[in-house]
């Protein structure tokens, strides 16, 4: 804790005309508690800063206020502002070093700290489309199945085909990935 905070403190409780053993009692703390809070070996809790705030009367701001500027994280101050771009040719975030921009052209692109950790861009315009579409159109699907038809239990079936669908499309993406790396 701060020095002047808790000077603070023992100024406060002086103009109250109070002990520390009746401050303490007030408040449902140990004697030793407020002795260390006014010696600034430990620090009162969100509790019983609100506590003492009440009974000095004064706000949190009074009690715990100090002139002293606050340290700022040298790392922030390097650190890029958070960005969001929505435009026609897609989505682009920037949070820090971290970076996702999302395209129809372009795929999927997500960088972290300088590093490429996913580029669908080796897969493909049409593959990452192929990404998207399953769920929505399986959906339309079982939705057109039970409501033309009125088969909604035989209707679920369709989205068991959900996994396969993906394994397949993961075994050809990562077959193009390999045969990318090997050419190069």
């Amino acid at each position: 804790m701060n020095i002047e905070i808790a000077n603070r403190l023992f100024e406060y409780r002086k103009q109250q005309g109070l002990s520390q053993e009746q401050l303490a009692e007030r408040i449902g703390v140990s004697r030793q508690a407020v002795s260390k809070w006014e010696r600034a070996e430990s620090s009162p809790d969100t509790d019983n800063l609100i506590e003492l705030a009440r009974l000095y009367g004064v706000s949190l701001d009074d009690l715990l206020f100090t002139d002293e500027p606050t340290r700022k994280d040298p790392a922030e101050e390097d650190r890029p502002k958070e960005h969001v771009s929505v435009s026609l040719k897609g989505i682009h975030v920037i949070d820090g070093a971290d970076e996702v921009h999302v395209s129809w052209k372009e795929g999927i692109k997500v960088t972290s700290h300088g590093e490429v950790e996913f580029d669908s861009g080796a897969m493909g315009t049409a593959m990452t489309l192929f990404y998207a579409l399953p769920v929505p159109l399986l959906s339309i699907l079982y939705l057109f199945i039970g409501l033309y038809w009125g088969q909604w239990h035989p209707g679920w079936v369709v989205f068991l085909v959900i996994p396969v669908y993906y394994i397949v499309l993961d075994a050809i993406v990562n077959h193009r990935r390999k045969k990318k790396k090997e050419q190069e």
